[in-house]
């Protein structure tokens, strides 16, 4: 319980450097998600917990041995099962992060368990030699030392690994003894850090306790007290304890009006159903939620928050939710005021009625009060309060994890809200990937992306048999860094279901420059590369033809968006509109003949792949067939990636139509285009002249 004090102000007054660098740094957004998947995958543990503790209360409320088991005896399994639950969270945390690092799971287990019971030797105030149970609850512990022990393993590994390989078998085993020495310097390192830690911050304000200040009233004491345990349960810390364990919990039994304690009035009137408004996140969720693994885990959780257990809940949904800080630190201390304020207007009579902390709420308030209605009416209000200002975070949360909020965050910042409306039939993640660290890459993604930072360059397609060149394809480009890059972010746009939204914006792109080479009297004719979704969406594929309507547009698209019914409706409805089709990277992954047979293709490129071994005898016989088999069916034919002196003789003697590639040109800015057709038949004509 040391160095949870070092968290506890350090957290208390850094909220808004925590919120932006949350958003804005990947590191940190990386050991988010890790965390967060260390405490989803141990939520079964806490529903068993939960259901035993549960059965508990009900069995001592009747007095009944149920099943053959005693209350003593269930009691006894329900602290043995809390007590382990600190372990099971360092083996989840420890398993997760040895993922996330690359380093062996099994080693990194075995060290957070070992210096886990070492640390808890340590801090053993018993006479025994060995604690005879664990402590319950997170503490710093928990949640600090697997992340950092799984750190140095990764850290050393580079230095003191054996470098021990055994190619042709027990290849496990030999890589277990590469972290023989590690493991060892690993547990010492951490152990000493503890210490300093101990030493230097523990010891200089042991004696300082927060929440034992003569000049503060009991009402604010207890006030910081909440905020400091609501501040630990976002963490995943075990807030409770750890502020009962730091601090002691005498103000809970001091009486705030006659025979209501601080400890019950928390209870009764600013809980509400456990940590953070345990009944205000669980109705909100309630009404709200549409994610089907979000319904599931809140519909799950109602008995236990019910009877005030939100563990589950928090563990499944709030914990390092930035989305919900606000209201699960603050809505307690709103509560607290209100109700504060409010009693000694009711002047309501108390009983000696002890409340036992998993009495639902409302019933706590009626046998408190001896059946005072006007409390319950209270705790009504208050709650009522409470879902309404959740309800507007809780919407705010679900529409990050929405595929919805990424298509009108993008649309936002890139300018189309005019143009485009957000598809309601595209699969929000069709990769299968982490759910959490997908969202969490797209957003921090979305929020790069603006117009003011995407470009549309075009690369010439020389036509080799006229020397001219009226053709130049759109290509996309990202400055990131003060560097101009390929749009290395369409992978995740594409997975995300968002490429659609890319394509419409580099067809505007397109339609104001070739309204500026109108002004000019220059009329190039532009490929456009066209997405599989986006080619397979009615909507959009409209709202781009509207946009292109009369220009010189040829739309280039890969074989595979001929699979869908929709794209092969919108592909015959492009051709009727006089748009040209070109299939793109031809000869790459599967080339359908059929596909040349059935549609009203224009023209066809050769992927950069064949031109790569078009000086192998096998390479030019392919691109050479290939060459006469589009003319024989009246297509043009493209080679793009051409680079090299020999490769454009050989393309030009297995007569190719047009050239795209280094060799001419690469990707050049608008302002460029019209120059470079003019220097080139320039040039050309020059030459003929010769």
């Amino acid at each position: 319980m040391r160095s949870a004090i070092i968290f506890t102000i350090f957290y208390s007054y850094t909220k808004e450097i925590r919120i932006n660098f949350f958003i804005h740094n990947r590191r940190w957004l990386l050991f988010v998600v890790t965390l967060q998947e260390s405490f989803i995958a141990i939520v079964p543990f806490f529903l068993l917990t939960s259901l035993i503790t549960l059965y508990y209360y009900f069995i001592s409320y009747l007095h009944l041995d149920l099943f053959g088991f005693s209350e003593q005896s269930i009691r006894a399994y329900m602290i043995l099962l809390q007590s382990f639950s600190s372990l099971v969270a360092v083996v989840s945390i420890a398993y997760f992060f040895a993922n996330r690092f690359k380093v062996s799971q099994i080693v990194a287990i075995t060290l957070a368990i070992a210096i886990y019971v070492t640390l808890i030797l340590f801090e053993s105030t018993s006479t025994s030699p060995v604690p005879l149970e664990m402590p319950y609850g997170f503490n710093q512990n928990v949640l600090l030392m697997p992340i950092l022990s799984t750190y140095l393993l990764k850290r050393f590994y580079p230095y003191l690994s054996l470098q021990l390989t055994q190619p042709d078998g027990n290849h496990h085993i030999y890589e277990l003894f590469n972290y023989i020495f590690i493991f060892f310097i690993s547990y010492f390192t951490v152990l000493i850090i503890d210490l300093l830690l101990d030493y230097l911050i523990y010891h200089s304000i042991a004696n300082i306790n927060l929440l034992e200040n003569p000049y503060l009233p009991d009402i604010i004491i207890l006030a910081i007290r909440n905020l400091l345990v609501d501040a630990l349960w976002f963490l995943g810390i075990h807030g409770e304890h750890t502020i009962n364990g730091i601090f002691g919990k005498e103000i809970l039994f001091k009486e705030l009006f006659e025979n209501l304690t601080y400890g019950e009035f928390n209870r009764i009137f600013v809980l509400l159903g456990g940590a953070g408004v345990g009944l205000g996140i669980l109705i909100s969720l309630l009404l709200h939620a549409q994610e089907q693994n979000i319904r599931t885990i809140t519909k799950i959780s109602i008995p236990f928050v019910l009877f005030n257990i939100n563990t589950l809940l928090i563990y499944a949904v709030v914990v390092l939710n930035r989305f919900l800080l606000l209201p699960f630190l603050f809505l307690p201390l709103a509560n607290l005021i209100i109700a504060y304020v409010t009693l000694p207007l009711l002047n309501i009579d108390f009983s000696n009625y002890y409340v036992v902390w998993t009495t639902p709420t409302f019933v706590d308030g009626y046998l408190k009060t001896n059946g005072n209605l006007w409390v319950v009416y209270l705790q009504m209000i208050l709650l009522i309060f409470d879902i309404m200002v959740y309800n507007f975070f809780v919407k705010k949360f679900l529409a990050s994890q929405s595929f919805y909020y990424h298509v009108e965050h993008l649309q936002k910042n890139l300018n189309l809200k005019k143009e485009l409306k957000s598809t309601k039939h595209i699969a929000s993640f069709q990769a299968q990937k982490d759910i959490i660290e997908a969202n969490i890459q797209l957003q921090e993604l979305i929020e790069q992306l603006h117009e003011k930072n995407l470009f549309v360059y075009y690369q010439p397609k020389v036509n080799i048999k006229t020397h001219q060149c009226s053709k130049f394809e759109a290509l996309l480009r990202y400055r990131k860094n003060n560097q101009l890059i390929g749009p290395v972010f369409l992978d995740t746009l594409e997975k995300a279901g968002l490429a659609h939204i890319i394509d419409l914006w580099v067809c505007l792109q397109v339609k104001k420059d070739l309204h500026q080479w109108k002004k000019r009297e220059f009329y190039p004719t532009i490929s456009i590369n066209i997405h599989p979704d986006t080619l397979k969406s009615t909507q959009t594929m409209h709202s781009i033809m509207n946009i292109l309507e009369n220009e010189r547009i040829d739309f280039e698209m890969i074989e595979r968006s001929f699979l869908f019914q929709t794209a092969k409706k919108n592909l015959n409805t492009l051709h009727d509109k006089g748009f040209g089709l070109s299939i793109d990277d031809f000869g790459t992954g599967y080339s359908s003949l059929e596909t040349m047979v059935h549609y009203q293709i224009k023209e066809l490129k050769l992927d950069k792949s064949l031109i790569d071994i078009i000086h192998t005898k096998k390479g030019f016989y392919v691109c050479q067939r290939m060459a006469q088999l589009c003319h024989d069916l009246e297509y043009i034919i493209v080679a793009e990636g051409v680079e090299t002196p020999e490769q454009l003789a050989l393309v030009q003697q297995i007569n190719i139509d047009l050239v795209q590639g280094f060799y001419f040109s690469k990707a050049i800015h608008f302002n460029e285009v019209m120059t470079f057709a003019h220097r080139f038949e320039q040039k050309h004509y020059i030459k003929s002249r010769r």
